[in-house]
């Protein structure tokens, strides 16, 4: 498994078409990661489901409906939907909001999207693991945490295996996870992101990969989605 950081931009990478609409894959199986990590246009999705992976859906702009399940769900920018395996989605023609319906979403995967692992409603579907979870960031108070300020949308007391929260990171202290790993994607702002001594110069669409051990910290002013696999657990953060 991967124990060095990866650093890539969303504008570098070259997007593919997949039942959600037209993805930019920055983290994926072939990097050797615990997690993936896309960045997706979704638009009238064609309903699938996947075996073993879990997903994280965050919503960046637009706005639309999510099928999760059964359960259809009206997202808008700071929407985020936990997709459990087995958990059918997609976004079905007619049902939009505001123009044509269409949303970009950030999407965790856990672990790395394997493609013999996606079917479509035809096949077979197990039971999900568990029903989804669909929030939105305006209904989570904020808390200060080692990064910043952090709005803790999926966490571990939820039983999941990832967590998301978004953060507003100034001076983060350095720190370090002796079991998680984390992906930070950034939204708007800039600085750097320090990792194991090796600084990351930081803007929107950019997405840092850091293993578990590995001492980090940002500095600056930003604001990034972190994704944790296993979810924050404040045992297993070291400030150094």
């Amino acid at each position: 498994m991967r124990d060095r950081p990866i650093c890539r931009n969303l504008r570098d990478i070259v997007p593919v078409e997949c039942p959600c609409g037209q993805s930019w894959r920055i983290i994926t199986a072939a990097d050797d990661t615990v997690m993936g990590f896309h960045v997706t246009a979704i638009h009238c999705a064609t309903p699938h489901f996947h075996r073993r992976a879990t997903e994280i859906y965050h919503v960046l702009d637009g706005s639309g409906r999510l099928i999760l399940g059964g359960s259809a769900f009206d997202v808008t920018p700071g929407s985020t939907a936990y997709v459990p395996p087995g958990s059918t989605a997609y976004v079905p023609p007619g049902c939009i909001h505001h123009g044509e319906g269409d949303f970009t979403a950030a999407i965790a995967i856990l672990p790395p999207f394997d493609p013999s692992d996606e079917f479509s409603a035809r096949d077979m579907l197990p039971e999900p693991s568990r029903p989804p979870i669909v929030r939105h960031i305006d209904d989570i108070e904020p808390i200060r945490s080692a990064c910043g300020s952090s709005s803790r949308i999926i966490t571990r007391h939820d039983g999941a295996v990832m967590g998301l929260h978004v953060v507003r990171i100034k001076a983060a202290e350095c720190h370090y996870h002796i079991r998680t790993t984390e992906i930070y994607h950034i939204l708007e702002g800039e600085g750097t992101l320090t990792v194991d001594r090796e600084s990351y110069e930081l803007s929107p669409g950019v997405t840092i990969y850091v293993p578990p051990g590995l001492e980090h910290g940002g500095d600056g002013d930003f604001r990034s989605i972190v994704i944790c696999a296993p979810p924050f657990d404040p045992e297993d953060q070291i400030v150094v």
